[in-house]
């Protein structure tokens, strides 16, 4: 009588599989993070957008100096630090 051959080991396929599932998580995890930093990066943008034009609204309007420029460069500095960092 034969024994039975023995099962090929499945070691290499579950490393493989582990592998693939890893790469599958830390790609979703670096997709939402790049969505985030977006999401972030939009608002900057929206805040600067409104600031510079509460200024100029706010300057022709008004007949002495407007007291919005250091508020909308602090916004500026942000979103141009926002935007080199990713």
């Amino acid at each position: 009588m034969r024994a039975p051959d023995p099962e090929p080991s499945n070691s290499l396929r579950n490393f493989v599989v582990g592998v693939l599932g890893v790469a599958a998580l830390l790609g979703f995890y670096f997709v939402h993070l790049n969505a985030e930093a977006d999401r972030q990066r939009e608002e900057a943008a929206g805040q600067l957008a409104l600031c510079l034009h509460l200024k100029r609204v706010a300057g022709a309007a008004a007949s002495g100096p407007v007291e919005l420029g250091e508020a909308c460069r602090q916004l500026n500095l942000e979103f141009l630090k926002s935007v080199k960092v990713e």
